[in-house]
Formats: structure tokens, C-alpha cells, sequence
């Protein structure tokens, strides 16, 4: 039987080993379509305790609730990361608008969430006291920054990559999950499980599902020009050990 611990490992690596998009490039979209779907989770889905809080515990209680493995009654699987990993061309980037990652009651929040190369991330401390951001790709530290209490940081996101962010002020617990792509064609599910993915260009492409704990899944989608294309994805679930 894996472990929590293990099955991280292995789906972290299958996200590491999306192809790169080697020179996107930014075009016109005049007739884009639209790609949603469900990412729901199918067999035995384990309950994951509460993770301990070993300090500051006046703000942030003993415990906090365990956001690796969110699913709703209908299976709909919360925190997966949706994207294409083989659009070559499409809509631009909006390198003018952030990314946002909040420091909540020792939680990063959101847990997980997506950009594209050449935006910036914002990084808010909630928290009246101390925390730190260190951002690892694999095992390179693209930065490893304080967050003073009320105050944000800036910094750009140069590098495509499932990023790892900590705390290090001994918040062993709290981590998020930063995919950065070299296009703008992914999103997160929200907690139904659902996604949604817009001005795609027309054609065919291979859309992956990927998740901390559950690992990915791909998919193939033609999308035709001002139309919706459906993508429901199943990931398998197992009986999870917790570390």
C-alpha cells in the first residue's frame, strides 16, 4: 500500500515531466473556444486527519484542516491543476496581473494555484507575526523570502515548473503548490471539481489533470472555433496512509 508520502513524490515527478512549450507564441485569438469539465475521483477516498500546529496556536488553534485530498459528495476533487501541454500559439499572457498567495491562520491560501511565465506573485501575510516564502523547483530555491506581518512581496515568475512553497519560521505544516506554465491555458478546480479554460485556439490537444496526492491523468480535446468542448477526467483514488 502507498503512502501519502509516496504518492506525492510520484505525482509531483509526473507534473515535473510536462513537456516544456519551447517558444509560445503570443497571438491573436479571434475565434477561441472554451474546455470545461469535472476532475472527480473514483474508489476509496481516505479520510486525512488534521495537521498539527506547533506554534502560534493563540491565531492559528492546535490544528488545521488537511487540504491535500478535498473532495465534495459528488466526488468532485478540489486543488487539481488543469492545463494543455502542447498549445504551441494563443492568447497573449497577462504579465500585468499577479498571482496572489495569502498567509491565512497558518495556511498558505490558496493551496494550489497556477500562472504563466513573466507574471509576478504577490505574497500577503495575514498573520500577525512572522512568516517566510522559499519557492523550490525540484531542487533549486527561486527565491526564499520574509513576509513581515501586514506586508506583501513581489517577485516575478521567470521559470516553468511545479514550485514547492514553505514556511520556514518552523511552520513545518504550511505549503502550497505554484504551477507556472510558458502559456496562459491552465487553471485550478474549484471545489465542486469543475474547471474552465478559455480562448483556446482551434485544434487538438492533450489536457492533463494533475494532483498532489493522486497524480495525473491525460486527456485528448479538439476544440473547434467559438464552441465549448467537454472534459470530464477520473483520477483513481487509493487507501492513503498518512506519514
Amino acid at each position: 500500500m502507498r503512502t501519502v508520502r509516496t504518492l506525492l513524490v510520484l505525482s509531483i515527478l509526473a507534473l515535473a515531466a510536462q513537456p516544456v512549450v519551447a517558444q509560445y507564441q503570443e497571438v491573436a485569438v479571434t475565434n477561441g473556444g472554451t474546455i470545461i469539465g469535472h476532475v472527480r475521483v473514483s474508489g476509496e477516498i481516505p479520510a486525512l486527519p488534521p495537521q498539527t500546529v506547533y506554534k502560534e496556536q493563540a491565531t492559528c488553534g492546535t490544528t488545521i484542516p488537511d487540504q491535500r485530498l478535498l473532495v465534495d459528495k459528488s466526488r468532485g476533487l478540489r486543488n487539481a491543476i488543469v492545463s494543455l501541454v502542447d498549445v504551441k500559439a494563443g492568447k497573449p499572457i497577462a504579465r500585468d496581473q499577479p498571482v496572489a498567495l495569502d498567509n491565512v491562520k497558518c495556511m498558505f491560501v490558496p493551496h494550489v494555484l497556477t500562472a504563466s511565465v513573466g507574471q509576478m506573485i504577490e505574497i500577503h501575510n495575514s498573520d500577525p507575526f512572522l512568516h517566510d516564502a522559499q519557492a523550490l523547483l525540484g531542487p533549486q530555491t527561486l527565491f526564499n523570502v520574509a513576509v513581515p506581518k501586514g506586508r506583501t512581496v513581489r517577485r516575478p515568475l521567470a521559470y516553468a515548473g511545479l514550485i514547492n512553497i514553505i514556511c520556514n519560521v518552523r511552520h513545518t505544516w504550511m505549503h502550497a503548490y505554484l504551477f507556472v506554465a510558458e502559456h496562459p491555458y491552465h487553471t485550478v478546480t474549484n471545489a465542486n471539481g469543475e474547471f474552465r479554460i478559455d480562448g483556446v485556439p482551434p485544434g487538438t490537444y492533450t489536457l492533463r489533470a494533475w494532483h498532489e496526492l493522486l497524480g495525473s491523468v491525460d486527456r485528448p480535446v479538439t476544440v473547434e472555433g467559438n464552441t465549448t468542448a467537454t472534459v470530464d477526467v477520473t483520477l483513481q483514488s487509493v487507501a492513503a496512509e498518512t506519514p
